[in-house]
């Protein structure tokens, strides 16, 4: 029998199956290093005034190099000039401090360097100025980020961003305070219902001029209106301790390692004079547990050659929240507890936000 020979493919055809398959490849050719995305065009959708689609390249940037700076930074500065100044925050923290620093070590003299060339040739450049005051606030170099700001400010008088990370720079810094708490209540003025702006109020009450009842009532719009993040909700433990609620302050800290804890890992049991060491990586958090009888105290204490920042939570036999530690010995977290009951208490500790990567020491008294 004769067989029937294939027909030739048309032009229309033969286009369509050449268009396919560089469909086909083209997922093939991005991952062998052509980038489809890039820092410079998510540079230039801020300078256009398109923010979302920024957004949008910056994190496909961070996708393709996640231990590269450019994608935080830029997206960073994206988020701040769409007023999402905790969205900001957490690229900073999640993204620079937990995998970039590792890998390079000096990258927020690389930040700053491209601020400053940047600002060179545009000294009025609301995006530069902004991503500039911000990542000085970040390092807590309070007195650089007032600067930039007021130079924003000179440029938009009524820029939230500027207006309210002066305000909150003043109370971290301990200095013009009063201004400071004016720059606050001015920054709330001009967007009432940003969560954003009710966090960093919250953040400057709590961390700067320590007032309790205030850095609640913001905290606590901050979460109703969205902000379900580790910091409001160490922010609202630092208050419930100062109200003396100790168990809603564990309820707090134990959201906050919830949200941070992508491995948790348990250790041999601590008793009483003992200590150990063990190695944070990022959304690493550790369960050790402390065998204890009634009336005993249970006496903790943390600390690192390596970190500055760590925050815990001590669960009681039953499993239930007992209370939550942040900033009790300086910046790290140590209690004093009597127990209640007989039984394994355990303690929960990582680094704040569990960003943070070294070594850290738990002594039990």
């Amino acid at each position: 029998m004769l067989r029937r020979q294939p027909a030739r493919p048309s032009g229309v055809a033969r286009a369509l199956a050449l268009a396919f398959t560089i469909l086909l490849i083209l997922p093939a050719v991005a991952s062998a290093g052509s980038p489809l995305c890039t820092p410079e065009q998510g540079q230039a959708f801020i300078d256009q005034g398109d923010l979302n689609r920024a957004v949008h390249e910056f994190s496909c940037v961070i996708d393709a190099n996640p231990t590269e700076v450019d994608g935080y930074v830029g997206r960073a500065e994206a988020m701040l000039l769409l007023g999402r100044f905790s969205a900001a925050f957490d690229d900073y923290n999640t993204g620079i401090t937990a995998l970039v620093l590792p890998v390079h070590p000096d990258a927020f003299a690389t930040i700053y360097s491209a601020y400053a060339t940047r600002l060179a040739s545009a000294p009025n450049s609301i995006p530069a100025l902004t991503g500039a005051g911000f990542v000085r606030w970040v390092n807590f170099d309070y007195a650089q980020a007032v600067q930039y700001v007021n130079r924003l400010l000179d440029v938009q008088p009524d820029n939230v961003f500027g207006v309210l990370f002066r305000g909150s720079s003043r109370l971290l810094q301990g200095k013009t305070t009063a201004k400071g708490v004016a720059d606050l209540d001015n920054a709330i003025a001009l967007a009432p219902t940003n969560p954003s702006v009710r966090h960093i109020v919250a953040d400057a009450y709590t961390y700067g001029l320590f007032d309790p009842e205030r850095a609640a009532a913001e905290a606590t719009l901050a979460l109703d209106w969205g902000l379900d993040t580790p910091r409001v909700h160490a922010i609202l433990a630092a208050s419930s301790n100062a109200f003396g609620d100790t168990v809603a302050a564990a309820e707090h800290i134990e959201r906050h390692l919830d949200l941070v804890t992508t491995e948790l890992i348990a250790t041999a049991p601590m008793a009483a004079g003992a200590s150990i060491s063990v190695d944070l990586v990022p959304g690493r958090t550790y369960a050790i547990p402390l065998p204890v009888t009634t009336g005993s105290t249970i006496s903790i204490s943390t600390g690192s050659p390596d970190m500055w920042d760590t925050i815990g939570l001590l669960l009681g036999p039953d499993g239930s929240p007992v209370l939550g530690t942040d900033d009790e010995h300086g910046y790290f977290a140590a209690f004093d507890h009597v127990a209640t009951a007989s039984g394994t208490y355990f303690f929960h500790v990582t680094s704040f936000e569990a960003v943070s990567t070294g070594e850290l020491l738990v002594e039990r008294s």
